[in-house]
């Protein structure tokens, strides 16, 4: 087979594969058709089932789909178990092509047909025939589980109740019979068993309480310790403030350190002023200042010659008395000063006169000189005054 398969040409595997594939696409499309014919053809539906609770009612919610592409008339729905259909509605429902039908039924109207069988429960199925007798069966799987657990409940129930019967009779069975002997057998020990677990709660149960209520003695009994501490301790505290004076003497060292602070911030200021005044005085140069004060000088000599002039010429105009008072000495008492009174003299009227501006360079003066040169400054500007307004003799 394999050689076989090995001596086929190129061609001969094309041509093969060629129509493999148009058979398979032959097959596939006559289903198609077939499927298409069919629902063009024939009334094909289809059914869907859910379970629905409805004001605490359960329900079964059938959805009949209609997927042929003609009208389709619905005549019955029903339920079908063991091979009995039990029909349930019986009208007629006209279904348009591509559409649905919905339809419900409460299943606690269904259970006397489901639960004919009280042994074993038996799944049922819902089925649905069209006019023409076309009939689909599903089984309902979810309803089906639904079922079956209300039948379980009901068997247990059933069950119960014959118990209760035939206790309330003494009737019976067997295993009752036996249970009955056995729990006979062993009451003293499940009497004994319960009264030791009765009081062993209660043992316990009293415990609990005596334990919640020394807990909460305990609380109490902590907080009013630790309250009586803390007005112990503010009581101490405050006998030792009244006692030691702790307070003053905290203010007191406060107030001598803020001294200190300012005595020294003092110090550092003078000795930052000492260092500014000797910076200054070194900074002078002796040789400009002796060139000032004696430009100064000169100028001032200058002024003292042309003041005497003009003294001397008023003096030739004014009258004889006027110039005896002028001559008159002035005999000065050092022993004994005697105050008097200032007199009023009257003044020489000055000719104006046109003076010749002199130019002096002064050195600069600086703020931080020394007193002794500020005193000197001054002297120098009192004399200037006096010989301006006095007259030379």
């Amino acid at each position: 087979m394999l050689d076989w398969l090995k001596s086929l040409t190129p061609e001969t595997i094309i041509i093969f594969g060629a129509l493999l594939s148009i058979f398979t696409m032959t097959i596939f499309t006559l289903i198609r058709l077939r499927r298409i014919a069919s629902r063009v053809g024939e009334q094909e539906f289809y059914i869907n089932e859910s379970l629905l609770e409805i004001d605490g009612q359960p329900y079964i919610n059938l959805t009949i789909i209609n997927k042929a592409f003609s009208t389709n008339h619905i005549n019955v729905v029903g339920v079908e178990l063991r091979n009995i259909s039990h029909p349930i509605e019986e009208k007629v429902v006209m279904i348009a092509p591509r559409s649905k039908h919905q339809t419900r039924f409460n299943l606690n109207d269904l259970k006397p047909i489901i639960f004919q069988s009280r042994k074993k429960y038996r799944p049922f199925k819902i089925y649905v025939e069209n006019e023409i007798g076309l009939r689909k069966s599903m089984k309902p799987k979810v309803n089906n589980k639904f079922m079956k657990r209300q039948f379980k409940k009901l068997q247990k129930a059933e069950r119960i109740e014959k118990k209760r019967l035939r206790y309330e009779s003494g009737q019976y069975n067997f295993m009752e019979r036996t249970g009955l002997i056995i729990g006979l057998l062993f009451r003293p020990f499940i009497k004994l068993k319960r009264h030791m677990a009765l009081s062993t709660n209660k043992a316990l149960r009293e415990s609990e309480i005596r334990r919640m209520q020394k807990k909460e003695h305990d609380a109490i009994k902590y907080k009013l310790d630790q309250d009586e501490f803390e007005l112990s301790e503010i009581r101490i505290r405050e006998q030792a403030i009244k006692e030691n004076r702790t307070r003053e003497l905290e203010l007191e060292s406060l107030k001598k350190s803020k001294e200190l602070e300012i005595e020294t911030i003092k110090q550092q200021t003078r000795e930052a002023e000492f260092l500014a005044a000797k910076a200054d005085l070194e900074a002078i140069n002796p040789e400009a200042v002796a060139k000032a004060e004696l430009q100064k000088e000169k100028s001032e000599d200058a002024q003292d010659k042309k003041k005497k002039t003009k003294k001397t010429k008023s003096q030739s105009d004014q009258d004889e008395p006027v110039e005896e008072k002028a001559a008159e000495p002035i005999v000065e008492t050092v022993d004994e000063p005697v105050e008097t009174e200032p007199v009023l003299e009257e003044k020489p009227k000055k000719t104006r006169s046109k003076k010749k501006k002199v130019d002096v360079e002064q050195p600069p003066v600086d703020s931080t000189e020394s007193p002794d040169s500020d005193e000197s400054a001054k002297e120098n500007t009192a004399t200037e005054l006096d010989s301006a307004e006095k007259p030379t003799e």
